[in-house]
């Protein structure tokens, strides 16, 4: 049987509608200037908002961040370039100032999961710390986790997390091939293999198409066969999402804002609403389109099957021996196809009856 992961109401796996994750990340903390061009009154207003497109657009599931920046970062980090080209340099503003302004509280955290809950669409957070983890677990309650590419190489933090029980989901940007058997191997080992599903990912923001790299899900496939593989998308369109469905992905997440013009590090490459229904709906699209992996005429097809060719034989007397220079094909609608099959059992064969005119031969004319 396919591998499959039971998270709320989806199901994850081979087999299954790909599971759709709206990353909300941090794009619901706006500055005045940003609340005020969407008429919110609080980051808590754009976040239910958030929730209610993610619901609208029909994804099974949306993601938050959860951290408590004075246990992830030093004050004398630099920005990665990706946040400078959108928020500024450090002179302008730290990278710990800036990551503690986009810190969601507790508070925050908790309503927008009881929101989720009322509205039907499965809320989950990423944790950047052991007492987020623990908070999310906890009193949150997510029933899956999911950790950023920086933490692949966390073992320390992966096993607290892998400790919780839960379904565990890892991007895998920022990272060579051995990085990501490192945690396959430990996954093996510990226990939490079954419940693992590894990401595709290119953390650059966004992600140019040369260095999207899908063929790394068949390489993954191929590998880790025990694994389920998905993709997180930073891409500008999301034709690499659609790529990653027909590759095997069973997972996708993407980057979502109510405004792509919001200052923050995410919201450029960000799907606004408008996008966002267009990608779910073009995820599905793509899911009907792969179908079954038999062959067979569809029932659509049967509908024309007046296109075909069929065998038709020019005026002969009867009793004249059939030689493959009398035979044509046309669109008869009815009659011997032209395959190699028959036309070896009709070759030498002899006309029963007179035909006077090209006709669709038949095997009752045939002795």
């Amino acid at each position: 049987m396919p591998k499959t992961i039971k998270v709320g109401k989806s199901v994850i796996g081979e087999g299954q509608p790909c599971f759709i994750v709206v990353e909300a990340g941090v794009n619901q903390v706006l500055e005045k200037n940003d609340l005020k061009k969407c008429g919110a009154k609080s980051s808590l207003e754009v976040a239910f908002r958030m929730v209610d497109a993610a619901a609208e657009a029909k994804a099974d599931a949306i993601k938050f961040q959860s951290w408590i920046t004075e246990k992830v970062l030093l004050k004398n980090v630099k920005k990665p370039k990706y946040q400078v080209e959108s928020v500024g340099a450090d002179d302008e503003v730290s990278y710990f100032d800036l990551i503690k302004s986009l810190e969601t509280s507790r508070e925050q955290e908790l309503k927008i999961a009881d929101y989720c809950r009322k509205k039907g669409i499965l809320f989950f957070s990423t944790p950047y710390d052991n007492e987020s983890a623990d908070f999310l677990d906890e009193k949150a309650r997510v029933q899956i986790f999911k950790l950023a590419s920086i933490e692949l190489n966390n073992h320390l933090f992966l096993r607290h997390v892998a400790k919780k029980g839960k379904p565990l989901i890892i991007s895998t940007g920022l990272s060579s091939m051995d990085d990501v058997r490192a945690v396959v191997e430990i996954a093996r080992k510990e226990g939490f293999a079954y419940r693992l599903v590894l990401l595709q990912c290119t953390s650059n923001y966004p992600t140019a198409p040369k260095e999207i790299n899908l063929n790394v899900i068949r390489a993954y496939k191929k590998e880790f066969s025990d694994i389920l593989i998905g993709f997180s998308d930073h891409s500008k369109t999301f034709i690499a999402s659609i790529g990653a469905v027909a590759l095997g992905a069973v997972v996708l997440e993407k980057h979502f804002t109510l405004d792509k013009s919001f200052k923050g590090p995410d919201h450029s490459s960000s799907l606004d609403k408008k996008d966002l229904i267009d990608w779910v709906s073009s995820v599905r699209e793509l899911e009907a389109s792969m179908g079954s992996s038999e062959k067979n005429i569809t029932e659509g097809e049967k509908n024309n099957e007046t296109m075909r060719k069929y065998l038709v034989i020019t005026p002969r007397k009867k009793g004249t021996k059939i030689g493959l220079e009398m035979l044509n094909s046309m669109r008869t609608g009815v009659g011997i196809m032209p395959i190699d099959k028959n036309l070896k059992m009709i070759a030498g064969k002899r006309l029963k009856i007179d035909v006077n005119k090209v006709k669709p031969l038949k095997w009752e004319m045939i002795e």
